[in-house]
């Protein structure tokens, strides 16, 4: 504790050498005279304990720079985009806020919403991947996010669940083989559900992670392409894949979409999950801590992700956990980019935050946890399975809002039985393709 303290005294004191104008974070002028307390807002989305990390953050940054308030506005992950897409047509946007790489494409066509990190003194950039600054944090050419940690993707597994049909919990799932044993717990025990997942929305639920994840293990490409703005992938492929969202819920594999779908973004406080009435769902690595903490850490395990049998590949997604933007039109950049800065670098920030946004992206935080044996195994397992056989990203467009809420009613009406998978494939591509041939006119 003692060396931790001092590194992160050395830290703070190198970086304020180095840049004259952090004297800010003195709480005084270079002539000793008492600064005003500048002010900023911090909005992101998460679990409690995500919450209660990020506030401690934050509380010791305002200890270090008194001269600093940082009002934390969070919440869970439903709704956040809209009422940020909301702040930002009314100007009235936090100064650092928390994002996810999929709403890029919506955010592009706001104009400069955001500082370009690359052009902040005070933002080292060196310690993130290139390939992910430029894949999943740059717009119209410009930086507008650090990547806050690395998701992994697969099976959020409740182990009481597997215990008491006697099934292990590091099968390897296909969805069919899912069907096959998901109908015969269910028909011997009609309260209990292998699967469950919700509606969802453009990053998460049934189009991402059913029917397109489907479509992508069976024919090892995306279903669109950003560079035509065309769908990809044959009626034939897209019924496949129907037919088997629907025998999810006609068999009694999957829980009741009405049902699950009220936990939609909280899917760890539905009441089978807690009572091991649900075996698993899907998930990015960093929501790891929201399930784990509502079942206890030892009754809950994470696994692969369901593959399609006789699939043209087993990749898995892959993407940042979240990332941090700094609005353009914050009064105070160089606080909002030092806190930020200093939120992934500084060993005591770093061993506050932990894995709650996964394991981090920063090269510098993730050697200090590692060598703390700090990461969190279930976190560092889904991100090790994730990174034997990575995807490629996922084309923008799939996660544009206008065309997930298309694929999400298409997939809503095979589910309820109101639309066959062959009526739902024939929809699908006329609806979508001229959603997307409009999308393309608008660039």
């Amino acid at each position: 504790m003692k060396r931790t303290r001092i590194i992160a005294v050395l830290c703070v004191v190198l970086i304020c050498m180095g840049t004259g104008s952090m004297l800010f974070a003195q709480g005084k002028t270079e002539k000793g005279e008492a600064q005003n307390v500048v002010t900023l807002r911090f909005s992101w989305w998460g679990s409690d304990p995500r919450h209660e990390a990020t506030l401690k953050a934050i509380a010791r940054y305002q200890e270090l720079y008194p001269n600093v308030r940082i009002e934390g506005e969070y919440q869970g992950y439903s709704g956040y985009q809209q009422k940020l897409m909301t702040q930002i047509a009314g100007r009235t946007e936090p100064d650092l806020i928390q994002l996810d790489h999929a709403w890029n494409p919506d955010l592009s066509t706001q104009g400069d919403v955001f500082l370009d990190l690359a052009q902040q003194k005070n933002v080292d950039l060196t310690q993130y991947p290139a390939s992910v600054l430029d894949e999943f944090c740059t717009i119209n050419g410009k930086i507008i996010s650090i990547p806050m940690g690395t998701n992994g993707f697969g099976a959020m597994i409740n182990k009481n669940f597997f215990a008491k049909h006697d099934i292990p919990v590091d099968i390897v799932w296909t969805w069919e083989k899912m069907i096959e044993i998901g109908a015969k717990i269910n028909k011997s025990n009609r309260e209990d559900y292998l699967f469950a997942i919700e509606s969802g929305t453009s990053t998460g639920g049934l189009g991402p992670f059913v029917l397109g994840a489907y479509i992508y293990n069976l024919t090892g490409k995306y279903w669109a392409d950003d560079a035509t703005y065309t769908i990809q992938t044959s009626r034939a492929d897209l019924v496949k894949a129907f037919t088997i969202l629907k025998e999810l819920y006609t068999s009694g594999t999957a829980q009741p979409l009405g049902d699950a779908s009220l936990f939609t973004g909280q899917m760890e406080q539905n009441p089978k999950w807690l009572n091991g009435q649900i075996g698993f769902t899907v998930d990015w690595s960093g929501t790891i801590g929201k399930y784990k903490s509502a079942v206890g850490a030892e009754s809950f395990t994470v696994g692969m992700p369901p593959f399609v049998e006789g699939g043209n590949n087993r990749k898995i997604a892959s993407k940042p956990s979240m990332e941090l933007a700094v609005s353009a039109r914050t009064a105070h950049p160089d606080i909002a980019t030092h806190f930020a800065n200093w939120l992934f670098n500084d060993p005591e920030a770093v061993a506050i935050m932990g894995t709650q946004r996964s394991i981090p992206a920063n090269q510098t935080a993730f050697t200090l946890l590692n060598e703390a044996n700090a990461i969190d195994p279930d976190v560092a397992l889904m991100c090790e399975l994730t990174a034997t056989a990575p995807a490629s990203p996922v084309p923008s467009i799939q996660n544009n809002n206008e065309v997930a809420d298309i694929i999400k009613d298409i997939c809503e009406q095979v589910v309820y039985g109101r639309m066959t998978p062959s009526t739902a494939a024939d929809v699908f591509l006329s609806s979508v393709q001229a959603k997307l041939t409009t999308l393309q006119a608008r660039r």
